[in-house]
């Protein structure tokens, strides 16, 4: 139900009672009342100079925009580029763990690592993180 629609709703409920409320949203949900609240949603976006889309058949929006969807059936509403989510900031005490952490790896990487950077024999890349975590603890 449009945001009209409910105010002429209260409006009749307060005024006539529930019974006049009931019969204005039924008339509001009826084609002729939908035709009707339509009509004065348009109208009333025209003199306030408030273009409306309609996006039954499709559309592109690049910016802002006041648009009716679901018109014509179901829809889809997306955005084409992703919505980041605001970065939360890391608290002072998780900032110097990482850069314990950080520290641990690369001791534990110099350690198990010969100098053209490959592992060393027996190795794997699951015993360098053991060997970080346990460094981390010790400092």
């Amino acid at each position: 139900m449009s945001i009209s629609a409910v105010v002429a709703t209260a409006a009749a409920g307060a005024v006539g009672g529930p019974l006049a409320a009931a019969e204005v949203a039924a008339f509001l949900a009826s084609p002729p009342g939908r035709k009707l609240n339509g009509a004065l949603v348009d109208q009333t976006a025209e003199k306030r100079g408030v273009v409306l889309e309609d996006f039954a058949k499709g559309g592109f929006v690049m910016q802002p925009t006041l648009g009716l969807t679901g018109e014509a059936g179901p829809e889809f509403v997306f955005p084409l580029t992703p919505v980041s989510k605001p970065k939360r900031k890391r608290s002072r005490s998780a900032r110097a763990a990482d850069k314990k952490l950080s520290k641990a790896f690369k001791e534990a990487n110099k350690r198990m690592r010969k100098q053209n950077g490959q592992l060393k024999k027996g190795k794997t890349q699951a015993d360098v993180a053991k060997l970080a975590h346990r460094l981390r603890k010790k400092m």
